[in-house]
């Protein structure tokens, strides 16, 4: 009876199981409620940075840096860079200049010991010249000191031979540097690198006295019983005339006879102050020498260093003479060569330069045996490079020069290595050729008119 009960029981599970897997399925049902969510996961590794955003506008200007009591300046603004940085500034306009890249180019060179070492050329080559000499540290080999060396003075006679001679360079630099230290006054005080201080007009002052009525000293002496130099007025560019200058007496240089025994007779190359005063050259007895315009007028800077106006108003230290600094007197002017003024004068350093070669006097060979030039040379205009000519260069042996004949060529020189072709001082510049050619040839030139 037990067992047929249970297996009545067992045959209708199986037939209800077998009902349900033969029907159709239902459709879906309504979605549950969601469940709590579970606990974070861990952080993903980051994917590549998006595209940059916008820029947001400018906040506000921040305040001014201060000091930082230890020479340097925390938080420097922007006005501390004029006028001297920035591209448009004095040291960017230096690095154009002749200046900086006769720097670059005797940088390690040989030369820079001749130029610096105990040698005359250090007064103006060495980057702290004029240093040592404002302060009267000069040397002066063999006894005697130089008479006016505050004005910038270089010639002595030494007092043991009585030769003419030039002070040396008595400082230690090795670089041949005309940079922002030679010229100015560098101190604690007065070096905006040290104050912190922006800087403003007279704050970074020049080491020689550059008033109106200063007066720098070139070596041309009144006469031949001292060696005391000549008063150069060029205003406020006395800077530049401690060391564009001959550095030669040109009065105790020549004497009664000459003969030209080396390359480098005559003027130092440079003498722009000699020729721009209407001082410094050889001056025949008999003739009278005026001067122009320019020197009463104007000074170096007038011309080489005016104004720019987007640079603080400071002035312009590439030194490159400026056109735009003539117009004021000569209007329309487009170039240097104002009414052909320049090209008469080129003229007629041309017509002496050959009168003088005729003479066997000119050279550019730099050994033995010395050329007279070339005709290529004579045609070529680059007056600065000819070289005096060592005697003796004539069939009838040496040659000696009378004192007219070496103050002839003593100012071909002095006109040729001043660059300008007469634009420092027209009158002057035409004088001194006018004389030479007629004390070397005993005729008058035919390119040029002396000036009264």
């Amino acid at each position: 009876m037990g067992i047929a009960k249970d297996l009545q029981h067992t045959m209708v599970l199986v037939g209800f199981a077998g009902s349900m897997s033969l029907g159709c399925a239902g459709e879906d049902g309504a979605p549950g409620s969601a469940g709590t969510p579970g606990p974070a996961g861990s952080q993903g590794v980051p994917g590549p940075a998006g595209p940059r955003g916008e820029a947001g506008s400018p906040g506000p200007p921040g305040t001014a840096g201060t000091s930082d009591g230890g020479g340097g300046v925390a938080g420097l603004p922007t006005s501390c860079l004029s006028p001297c940085h920035g591209f448009n500034g004095v040291v960017e306009q230096w690095k154009t200049s002749t200046h900086y890249s006769t720097f670059i180019s005797n940088l390690g060179g040989e030369e820079v010991d001749t130029w610096t070492g105990p040698s005359t050329c250090g007064n103006c080559h060495a980057q702290d010249a004029i240093e040592h000499r404002v302060a009267n540290r000069l040397g002066t080999a063999g006894g005697g000191a130089v008479t006016n060396a505050e004005h910038g003075e270089l010639g002595y006679r030494n007092s043991a031979t009585s030769a003419l001679a030039e002070a040396t360079y008595t400082g230690n630099s090795k670089v041949a540097q005309v940079g922002c230290m030679t010229c100015h006054s560098v101190t604690e005080t007065t070096d905006p690198h040290r104050t912190g201080l922006p800087y403003t007009a007279g704050s970074f002052p020049l080491r020689v006295p550059s008033g109106a009525m200063d007066q720098a000293r070139i070596e041309k002496s009144p006469d031949e019983t001292a060696v005391t130099g000549t008063p150069a007025t060029v205003g406020t560019s006395n800077t530049c005339a401690w060391c564009h200058r001959s550095r030669k007496d040109v009065t105790n240089y020549i004497g009664a006879s000459t003969t030209i025994t080396s390359l480098n007779w005559g003027p130092h190359e440079g003498p722009q102050t000699d020729v721009f005063s209407a001082a410094g050259g050889y001056h025949y007895a008999g003739r009278s020498y005026g001067t122009s315009t320019h020197q009463q007028a104007l000074g170096c800077i007038d011309c080489h260093m005016p104004k720019v106006t987007g640079n603080s108003n400071s002035a312009n230290h590439s030194f490159y003479p400026q056109v735009s600094a003539c117009t004021s007197c000569h209007i329309g002017a487009t170039n240097f060569d104002v009414n052909g003024g320049r090209s008469q004068t080129k003229a007629g350093i041309f017509e002496l330069q050959k009168a003088l070669n005729d003479m066997g006097l000119l050279t550019r060979s730099t050994a033995a045996p010395y050329q007279p030039l070339t005709s290529a040379q004579l045609a070529d205009g680059v007056f600065e490079l000819d070289k005096t000519r060592p005697q003796p260069t004539t069939d009838a042996g040496t040659l000696s020069l009378t004192r007219d004949q070496a103050g002839g060529l003593y100012n071909y020189l002095i006109v040729a290595r001043d660059h300008s072709f007469g634009a420092h001082n027209p009158k002057y510049a035409r004088q001194l050729l006018f004389d030479a050619f007629f004390a070397i040839t005993g005729l008058p030139p035919t390119t040029i008119i002396r000036p009264q």
